[in-house]
C-alpha cells in the first residue's frame, strides 16, 4: 500500500534518493515474509518523509544502529541472500542529504525504516 501526504519536493539528488527508497523496499520485501508492505510519504514545512513499514521478521532494538554498517544484517547470512550493503547506501545517501534515518521494530512484529530529508539546502547546509 501507498500513502501520500503532500507534495515532496525537494532539491536531492533524483537518482540517489531513488536508490535510497529502492533499497528499504528490497529489504522490506526480503525480510517481510510475503506480507504486506506499506509505504508512507508525508511532509511538513522543513522536511520530507518516506517512511517503509513491512510485517516480518523484525528488528531487535540493539540491533538497530548496527543493520545500517557495511555488511551487516539483522539475521544471519545463510538465510538471506545479498552482499549487506542496502541499508548502508541507504543511509550514506540520506546523510548525504543532510537528512536523517531510522530503524524501529520489534522481533517478530515487523520493521519500519524511516527516511527525512531536508526540502531546501538552505536546511543542511
Amino acid at each position: 500500500m501507498v500513502r501520500v501526504t503532500g507534495a515532496a519536493a525537494g532539491t536531492w539528488d533524483r537518482f540517489r534518493i531513488d536508490q535510497a527508497v529502492s533499497n528499504l523496499i528490497s529489504n522490506a520485501i526480503k525480510y517481510g515474509l510475503r506480507k504486506p508492505i506499506t509505504v508512507a510519504v508525508s511532509v511538513d514545512d522543513k522536511k520530507a518523509c518516506v517512511a517503509v513499514q513491512d510485517q516480518g521478521i523484525g528488528i531487535a532494538p540493539d540491533d538497530a544502529e548496527r543493520i545500517f554498517e557495511r555488511f551487516e544484517r539483522a539475521v544471519s547470512q545463510s538465510n538471506t541472500e545479498g552482499l549487506g550493503l542496502g541499508l548502508w547506501i541507504a543511509k550514506r545517501v540520506v546523510e548525504a542529504h543532510g537528512g536523517l534515518i531510522i530503524a524501529e521494530g520489534q522481533v517478530g512484529r515487523g520493521a519500519i525504516f524511516t527516511m527525512q530529508l531536508p526540502l531546501s539546502k538552505e536546511q543542511h547546509a
